[in-house]
């Protein structure tokens, strides 16, 4: 019987069950965390930093300022300035319990006005920055690679994962730990072939880049259902040839479909080295960006939730409209640009966790709140021109009338007194509009306690 030997590599190359079969298994993990303090000096300020075409011409530096020139300047408050973002390189041996090998680790925390917003609420926000934690996926046969994806991605303390989550939490300086709401973390990931891209499953209507995409974005063993090509048309990113990939509320997949490295092209340059890169810089940046809306959504959402449970305050919901107003002109409209792949990331993942109805029934929700204080103050001041109209007016009178006697002493002082007081409880017994009025003005300040 011909074929190589079990357990020796074949002479024509990896064998699509093998390990070996795949190149690429780069990934990046994002995580929303609870930044407290400025990271220790294990840590450097500023974008983790990359290099494509090293040592030619035109080679580029993922500097935060080379990164604005061909994006947006506004990202630079928002992602890439030293007070919002640290990094740090990691050695070749930190490997995670589900087999994930990291390589660095970056801290992108919301910039000054919208963390001070987060973190002056009654209930403080669960998070107020995200971690990317960039790494290699591990080696296991290509059929195994969206399973060890999902055990790296789950940091459920209540599941098998929870040795992982413990792991993520110590590769976090301190005063910064994961955010307690977290249960798995959003995904990026870049797979490419040594020769030809595996085929996962032969029943399947997919092609077989279809299949990993739908595999890898969904993390899961199982084989594509009858939707999945519509799935993934909707959520298909704008790449170069030999590359497809898509975006969702889950995270973002990149597969290539030739070989990697390609022989056609010149050694200092191979194809890919581009996917690599951008997985790293932009791609990785479009998901921290939503990311953090996200963050700051549901702590909005929380937020308003509370202050509708008792009589919110006039200058309580002037500040979160105020706050709003800051967060939809700044890391809402933020975008990268001409980066077509960046900004499909973002849109994509926006609708997909629902988040434009979410901005949009905040700015609701506060708007029927301001109508509300509105419409207290306004039966408040009623309550008080009434209250003082009852009380005030019989007083008035009174007063006159004692000073005009010809004998304005105490006792006709206290006479009138009593007939003003007599006066003001039938008043109030007559007009039940009235009682109304000065028990709900008690009330609400009772409430408002």
């Amino acid at each position: 019987m011909s074929g190589p030997l079990p357990g020796r590599p074949s002479p024509f190359g990896p064998g699509p069950d093998e390990p070996e079969a795949l190149f690429r298994r780069e990934a990046v993990l994002v995580v929303a965390v609870r930044i407290d303090r400025t990271p220790d000096g294990a840590y450097t300020p500023g974008p983790l930093e990359r290099r494509w075409r090293a040592g030619r011409p035109n080679e580029v530096v993922s500097r935060a300022d080379r990164r604005a020139s061909y994006t947006n300047p506004q990202l630079v408050s928002l992602l890439w300035a030293p007070d919002v973002r640290w990094h740090r390189e990691c050695g070749p041996d930190v490997v995670s319990p589900a087999g994930f090998r990291l390589s660095a680790v970056e801290l992108v925390r919301l910039g000054g006005f919208m963390n001070a917003a987060l973190m002056e609420m009654e209930t403080p926000a669960a998070a107020n920055g995200v971690a990317l934690l960039h790494g290699t996926l591990p080696a296991v046969p290509p059929a195994d690679l969206p399973k060890a994806l999902r055990f790296c991605a789950n940091i459920d303390a209540h599941h098998r994962q929870g040795e992982q989550r413990r792991w993520v939490s110590r590769q976090l300086p301190h005063g910064c730990r994961v955010a307690d709401t977290q249960r798995k973390m959003v995904h990026g990931v870049l797979v490419t072939p040594r020769n030809e891209l595996p085929r996962l499953h032969d029943d399947s209507g997919l092609d077989t880049a279809e299949q990993w995409l739908w595999k890898m974005l969904h993390a899961t063993e199982y084989v594509p259902p009858t939707e999945a090509a519509e799935e993934m048309g909707r959520l298909r990113l704008p790449l170069p040839s030999a590359m497809c990939g898509v975006a969702g509320s889950l995270g973002l997949v990149i597969v290539g479909t030739a070989a990697d490295p390609n022989t056609e092209q010149a050694p200092d340059y191979q194809f890919y080295d581009g996917s690599s890169f951008h997985l790293a810089t932009l791609y990785s940046e479009a998901l921290a960006l939503v990311c953090l809306q996200q963050l700051v959504l549901d702590a909005y959402g929380r937020e308003v939730a509370r202050m509708g449970q008792s009589e919110p305050l006039h200058h309580k919901v002037g500040q979160l409209e105020r706050d709003l107003l800051v967060f939809r002109r700044s890391y809402w409209a933020a975008d990268f640009g001409r980066q077509d792949a960046c900004a499909t990331i973002v849109r994509n993942f926006q609708r997909g966790c629902g988040m434009p109805e979410a901005l949009q029934s905040l700015a609701g929700d506060l708007g029927e709140l301001a109508r509300q204080v509105q419409a207290a103050e306004t039966e408040t001041t009623n309550a008080i021109l009434g209250v003082l109209a009852a009380i005030g007016l019989p007083l008035a009178t009174g007063l006159a009338i004692w000073q005009g006697l010809p004998e304005a002493d105490v006792a006709s002082l206290y006479r009138t007194l009593g007939v003003t007081c007599l006066t003001t409880v039938l008043l109030m017994s007559a007009f039940p509009g009235l009682r109304r009025l000065f028990v709900s003005l008690f009330h609400r300040r009772g409430r408002r306690r």
